[in-house]
């Protein structure tokens, strides 16, 4: 005789894999996220330095 839980259908097999691997583009997308807002900073900053340069001309 079995154990009480036997009949419980299992969880597909490739499951725990496919969250890992939203788990890594979402953190990937996260990143790519703040690379792209720090880039724009620094172009404005630079962008400003110019400017201010150009008008003590």
């Amino acid at each position: 005789m079995g154990a009480v839980n036997d009949d419980r259908i299992p969880p597909p097999r490739g499951f725990p894999r496919l969250v890992r691997f939203f788990v890594r583009v979402s953190r990937g997308a996260a990143m790519a996220d703040v690379a792209f807002v720090v880039t724009t900073v620094a172009v404005f900053a630079l962008v400003a330095l110019v400017a201010k340069g150009v008008a003590k001309l």
